[in-house]
């Protein structure tokens, strides 16, 4: 039936049949379906291309730090033998934790922040919530760290939290051994012992230190330090959250480097032992974007009886090794089919998450001869 009216005039009208209007609308809805992929993929796009952005500055400002200082940013300091002020009496008992991301804040044009900075008193300091006196230099958040596509985090209860922290979305290489959670002393476990054993190594750092990656504990890395090649050896990647995890958990913190409860997830808290999960440092350990552990079950298979650094790699052995799915220690992202790293000579690449494991892991060592063809990733 047509569509009729009549004009001033009182002449018929004829407008769209009804079969017209229907026809008009599946073309247009056609139309939009067809647009719509393609405004993803370019914003997408873009949003890939800002995170390439920040990651060329991260590793630009290190290289600043290394022409300033003759070395790269310790990946982080973790604790110290003797503090007379904040933990007297107690060998080891404070926790540092600040990162590589905040010794580089001068070069990410962040220099009043640094400046306001006390670097003697340690990041998690047992003191009234909210009144550290770094809140608030290390709240203020640094566009540089944020990758477009990650979500923001839920704000900090300041009246709950005293330790400084603030989001990011990116990690330094730590390499293949486990530095952030175990140290050197067997008598070290996860729930925390912090009393320092002489026989082992690194006795006067609190057995803390070494790695194969670009950043260690209480160490630092130079260019000559890097054999592989620096085109060769990643030095930062993704650490987002994951696609399945809720916006308004506390996923990634920049400032410090350190392992906490998590949460996130049903079940991790509750875990035997407790999922705990690392911020501002990753490992090539975990295959690349490997899913997020859900239940601990992942986590306590491969870390439950490791006790130093080594000893997670005998649970890492392909194909079947737990510690390879342990996504909450590996570099994860949220673009299509891969991760953007920077490399140490400054390059950004996208690495597929179908990279060879081996391959990807000699990526992430510095200086173990490993002989990488160009055609590999």
């Amino acid at each position: 039936m047509n569509v009729l009216g009549r004009d001033q005039s009182g002449r018929r009208r004829f407008g769209f049949t009804l079969i017209e209007l229907l026809v008009v609308i599946a073309i247009i809805a056609v139309l939009i379906s067809l647009l719509l992929p393609a405004v993803q993929s370019a914003r997408e796009a873009a949003r890939r291309a800002q995170c390439v952005n920040n990651l060329k500055q991260i590793a630009l400002a290190c290289f600043s730090y290394e022409s300033a200082q003759g070395s790269y940013p310790m990946g982080n300091e973790q604790t110290r033998f003797n503090d007379p002020i904040y933990s007297p009496g107690v060998p080891c008992g404070d926790q540092i934790l600040y990162s590589a991301f905040t010794y580089i804040l001068p070069f990410m044009e962040q220099g009043s922040s640094f400046a306001s900075l006390n670097f003697s008193i340690p990041a998690e300091l047992p003191s009234t919530a909210g009144s550290h006196p770094n809140l608030t230099a290390l709240y203020t958040q640094v566009s540089s760290y944020l990758c477009p596509s990650d979500t923001q985090a839920a704000d900090e209860q300041l009246t709950v939290n005293y330790t400084c922290r603030k989001q990011g979305s990116y990690a330094m290489n730590r390499g293949r051994q486990e530095n952030i959670a175990l140290n050197w002393s067997p008598a070290f476990n996860l729930q925390g012992s912090t009393q320092p054993d002489p026989t082992q190594p690194y006795y006067t750092n609190c057995n803390w230190g070494g790695g194969d990656g670009m950043f260690m504990p209480q160490s630092v890395v130079k260019i000559a330090n890097v054999t592989d090649g620096t085109s060769n050896t990643l030095f930062f990647g993704e650490q987002t959250r994951f696609k399945n995890e809720p916006a308004s958990s506390q996923f990634s913190w920049v400032t410090l480097c350190a392992e906490w409860l998590d949460v996130s997830f049903p079940g991790w808290a509750i875990a035997n032992p407790p999922g705990l999960r690392i911020t501002a440092g990753a490992f090539v350990i975990p295959k690349l974007n490997a899913p997020a552990d859900t239940t601990g079950a992942i986590f306590g298979a491969c870390l439950a009886t490791a006790k130093q650094p080594p000893d997670w790699l005998q649970n890492a052995v392909p194909p079947a090794g737990p510690c390879i799915q342990l996504g909450q220690w590996g570099f994860h992202g949220l673009h299509p089919g891969g991760v953007n790293f920077a490399f140490a000579d400054g390059s950004v690449k996208f690495l597929k998450e179908s990279i060879d494991i081996n391959t990807y892991r000699a990526l992430g060592t510095r200086n173990l001869g490993e002989v990488i063809s160009a055609d590999a990733y």
